[in-house]
């Protein structure tokens, strides 16, 4: 059977939220989410681009995609965003479903051109993803802080 796709709303996300933390806890990558941290940053989304919004659902919420746009230089981006699929439902085509249905989404609403993202790079997720065409932008770190550190670095470089 093939899951309905539908947009995301407000009575869904403790189910998503729920999927979510459970989805990182079982693939291990280092973030611990709980229930309500996921909570607060799929509502962070679903107010921020409430129209690429998605989740899929056959008897139940199986998973979802979340992102938003972005204007760049060469045209409108997808930034960041977050697709996941439980763990019970993954290698059914749930992902790429999902997938599928936000680019058609986002390029007809916004006409975007590209999406650019931060994945692990453990065997999966990112070779889903380069096995769909993305690739590894070498040239591009992801970068990280705790501000309260630069802002101690900053003031003992003023002495």
């Amino acid at each position: 059977m093939e899951s309905n796709i539908r947009a995301i709303e407000n009575k869904d996300l403790d189910s998503l939220a729920r999927i979510y933390a459970e989805t990182y806890d079982y693939f291990d990558v280092g973030e611990i989410w709980t229930p309500q941290s996921a909570k607060e940053m799929l509502r962070y989304w679903l107010n921020k681009q409430p129209d690429l919004c998605f989740l899929a659902e056959e008897m139940e919420i199986q998973g979802a995609f979340v992102i938003g746009v972005k204007p760049w230089w060469d045209g409108n981006h997808l930034v960041d965003g977050e697709i996941f699929v439980h763990p019970d439902y993954q290698k059914k085509g749930i992902g790429t479903a999902l997938l599928r249905h936000v680019f058609a989404e986002a390029r007809k609403k916004y006409n975007v051109v590209r999406w650019d993202t931060f994945t692990v790079r453990d065997k999966y997720p990112l070779n889903w993803y380069k096995s769909i065409g993305f690739t590894e932008i070498k040239e591009w770190a992801m970068i990280s802080a705790v501000p309260r550190e630069v802002m101690n670095k900053l003031d003992s470089k003023k002495r």
